[in-house]
């Protein structure tokens, strides 16, 4: 009488470890979009917080800045602020990080209008 071999064959494991790679794979890419969001999340969050600085200190002494000491800017790790322009009459600015492609741009006032940023105050990202 023979006896059945218990175990797996070798493409039975071959499909299972596909699929594990498959799966594995999938998850890698959701992962890397949630850290982009992330990122973009905290440039977002840079810049209010730099615009309300400026408010502030508009408030003050009547004009914009382009010095971020004066700002008491505090960026995110990682993220890079850089005000462009600053008038009596507005100010404009964008943040990058190196984690991502994208960069936020704000206009406020009547500055030039600086990468996405078009609308008076609100914040644009691409």
């Amino acid at each position: 009488m023979a006896r059945g071999r218990g175990g797996f064959t070798f493409i039975e494991i071959l499909i299972v470890m596909i699929v594990i790679g498959i799966l594995a794979g999938l998850g890698y890419a959701k992962l890397q979009s949630q850290k982009e969001k992330a990122a973009v999340a905290a440039m977002v969050s840079d810049l209010r917080a730099i615009a309300e600085e400026q408010e502030a200190h508009y408030f003050q002494n009547r004009l914009y800045t382009t010095d971020l000491v004066a700002l008491n800017a505090r960026p995110t790790v990682g993220d890079t602020i850089e005000i462009v322009e600053a008038t009596v009459s507005g100010w404009s600015g964008r943040v990058y990080n190196g984690r991502t492609t994208k960069q936020c741009y704000i206009v406020v006032g009547q500055a030039t209008p600086i990468g996405s940023a078009t609308q008076d105050g609100v914040i644009s990202c691409s």
